[in-house]
C-alpha cells in the first residue's frame, strides 16, 4: 500500500525555523528542493532555479554558468551529494506560472562538475505540459 501523500501546501517551516535558530549566522547548509529514490536509477536531486520576470534571461536563456561566481558553492555543494549517493541531479530552470516566460522549462541533467562550472551536461529545452508529463511518469515510477 502507498503510504505517500499528495503536495498540498509549502512547508516553509522548517526553513524558518533554521533561519531563527541560526540568529543572523551564515549558514553552512544548502536546501534540497527534491530527492526520490527511482527503483532503478536510484537517488534523483532536482533544484529547481527561478527565472524572476524582472531578470533579463528566460528559464530557456539562463544557465548557472552566468551567476557562477555568485551561487558556485551551493551547486558544487549540491554534486557533491550526488555523487556521494550515486544520484542523478536535474537542475530546472523554470518561471513563475502566468508570467511571460512560464512555458518555458529548461532541465539540466550534471552529468560533470568542477570547482569551474558544469563540464558535461544534457539539455532539455521544453515546456510546463510536456515537463509535468515526464515529471508525472517519473514520479509514479518512484512509488
Amino acid at each position: 500500500m502507498n503510504k505517500s501523500k499528495v503536495l498540498g501546501h509549502s512547508d516553509e517551516s522548517g526553513f524558518l525555523f533554521a533561519q531563527e535558530m541560526l540568529g543572523g549566522d551564515i549558514t553552512a547548509a544548502i536546501n534540497f528542493d527534491r530527492i526520490q529514490k527511482h527503483p532503478v536509477r536510484g537517488y534523483i536531486i532536482f533544484e529547481y532555479l527561478l527565472c524572476d520576470e524582472k531578470q533579463k534571461v528566460s528559464p530557456h536563456s539562463s544557465h548557472p554558468i552566468k551567476y557562477w561566481k555568485k551561487n558556485s558553492k551551493k551547486f558544487i555543494s549540491l554534486y557533491e551529494v550526488a555523487k556521494a549517493l550515486k544520484a542523478h541531479l536535474y537542475l530546472v530552470n523554470y518561471a513563475k506560472k502566468n508570467t511571460q516566460h512560464s512555458d518555458e522549462i529548461l532541465v539540466i541533467k550534471v552529468i560533470k562538475m568542477s570547482p569551474v562550472g558544469i563540464e558535461e551536461e544534457m539539455i532539455w529545452k521544453t515546456n510546463r505540459q510536456e515537463f509535468s508529463k515526464w515529471f508525472r511518469k517519473l514520479n509514479r515510477q518512484c512509488l
